[in-house]
């Protein structure tokens, strides 16, 4: 074969390559950050609706598209694969506890009453937690309040028998190891998004659950870990780092991905974001969204307290730092309390990153809120939206302000990220809302939709936008 043959075979190998890679979008916030390449993005989606597929439940979780497949989550337990051009349902997999551990369907229907038994009474236990709060601000409001503070001391005894009651139930022999855990309303058990490495479909549930599948929906292996370290559920996203697969429930753990065994385990504070990778003269860490550095060999953390977190609510770390030509940027607060964002930037050696860190370029009080999206950064630019919809951008060389704007009429939680497509930023509220406006140093608001209530992130592919709501899975754009 000849020289130049070769070589035009190669190339063409490569843009195929190029362009099948371009078109899958493998898993959440790919290039860690939430910006999608793409020419046109759709801005009228309740007129460009191309199909809405109705869905099983409810989730958090963002889809991702591999081979034109969508694979994402159903509360509580359900991995679900969707033809990307129509919408079809293609499969669901069942990833309960009881399906996990292969449990016959007369004792799953004994487990299954049982575990509707506890959950009774955990709804009692919440119903007096509510009452509780309620005679703490009457008491709050007056402290002579006697009968009140009568009423609370015997709704808290009832309510912490009713607590003992649950423990002792969950911790029984015959049922211990099907225990769903607590999670809140909001969360749920699928904040999760799945993940795909080129070989296997990862997905984790908040209950301790990482399973393996291949394309097709066959089951590789099954990894049971400890239980969520708290009542709110996670969300921290697995992925590969360093040819380990990066889980959190209550601790980070790496896995091996060929078999889901444990490999490691690091202690960590309640958290919800995602860590972000980097690599530093060959070797692998995450910086965690508490602003921890993680060696990747050994789950090791290096560094500590890069990121500020409240001395008495630490557990208000909700998002994804971004990482762009060698920056890391993050963002964290408590509504009234603080509000801080911060820009690092990746040191060239190890011996560096050792001694000293990573160098801060600059930190920079925002709004004081929760930020439950990730930041988004472009063209020189820091997005940040707080949970109210206030829109923070920032100079990303020097922190400093460029604008703030109060999104007007939008009533929902800013619980998904912001993310950018065709010059465009799309902000989405829980109460269905989405606005979209447009890149740069002024704020110009393009169009407005009012969808079906969602807390996840649409991702975008050539000229088609998805988006998993709470009820359907919708396409719009042109196919």
């Amino acid at each position: 074969m000849k020289k130049t043959t070769l070589l035009c075979l190669t190339a063409i190998i490569s843009t195929l390559a190029h362009t099948q890679l371009q078109a899958d979008i493998p898993t959440w916030r790919d290039n860690n950050n939430g910006t999608f390449a793409v020419k046109a993005a759709p801005t009228d989606w309740e007129e460009g609706i191309l199909f809405e597929t109705p869905l099983p439940s409810k989730s958090n979780g963002t889809p991702i598209l591999v081979d034109d497949k969508l694979y994402f989550t159903a509360e509580p337990d359900q991995l679900i694969c969707a033809d990307s051009k129509t919408g079809e349902i293609l499969w669901k997999r069942d990833n309960s506890l009881f399906a996990l551990r292969n449990v016959s369907a007369s004792k799953r229907a004994e487990l299954e009453a049982y575990q509707t038994e506890i959950e009774k009474i955990r709804k009692e236990s919440g119903r007096l937690r509510n009452d509780i709060r309620r005679l703490d601000s009457a008491i709050k409001k007056n402290p002579d309040n006697q009968e009140a503070r009568g009423s609370k001391a015997a709704k808290e005894e009832e309510r912490s028998a009713l607590e003992n009651n649950i423990k002792d139930m969950a911790d029984a022999d015959f049922f211990k190891d099907y225990a769903m855990p607590p999670a809140h309303s909001t969360n749920g058990y699928t904040s999760y998004s799945p993940h795909y490495d080129g070989k296997r479909i990862y997905t984790q549930f908040g209950y301790g659950v990482v399973v393996a599948y291949d394309l097709d929906g066959n089951r590789e292996w099954v990894s049971f870990l400890e239980k969520p370290d708290h009542h709110w559920g996670g969300a921290t996203m697995p992925q590969i780092v360093d040819g380990k697969l990066l889980i959190r429930f209550s601790d980070y753990s790496a896995l091996d991905p060929k078999t889901g065994k444990k490999l490691w385990s690091t202690p960590s504070e309640v958290v919800f974001g995602t860590p972000v990778p980097f690599e530093v003269q060959g070797q692998h860490f995450v910086f965690t969204p508490r602003g921890e550095i993680l060696r990747m060999t050994d789950g090791k953390v290096i560094k500590d307290g890069l990121v500020y977190t409240h001395p008495t609510r630490g557990w208000s770390i909700f998002n994804t730092p971004a990482l762009v030509d060698g920056v890391i940027y993050a963002a964290s607060g408590v509504e009234r309390e603080n509000g801080d964002a911060y820009a690092y930037r990746l040191p060239q050696s190890l011996k560096e990153l050792n001694k000293t860190g990573l160098e801060l370029v600059w930190h920079t009080e925002i709004e004081q809120d929760r930020y439950y999206g990730s930041p988004l950064i472009d063209d020189g630019l820091v997005y940040l939206v707080s949970r109210e919809n206030v829109i923070i951008v920032l100079d990303a060389v020097t922190g400093e302000e460029v604008y703030t704007e109060h999104v007007k009429k939008v009533t929902g939680t800013a619980y998904p990220s912001l993310v950018l497509a065709d010059d465009k930023v799309y902000l989405g509220a829980e109460d269905g809302f989405m606005v979209i406006f447009k890149t740069g140093r002024n704020y110009h608001e393009v169009a407005r939709n009012r969808l079906g209530a969602y807390r996840a992130t649409p991702i975008f592919i050539d000229e088609v936008a998805y988006l998993r709501t709470y009820d359907s899975l919708i396409a719009a754009g042109k196919l």
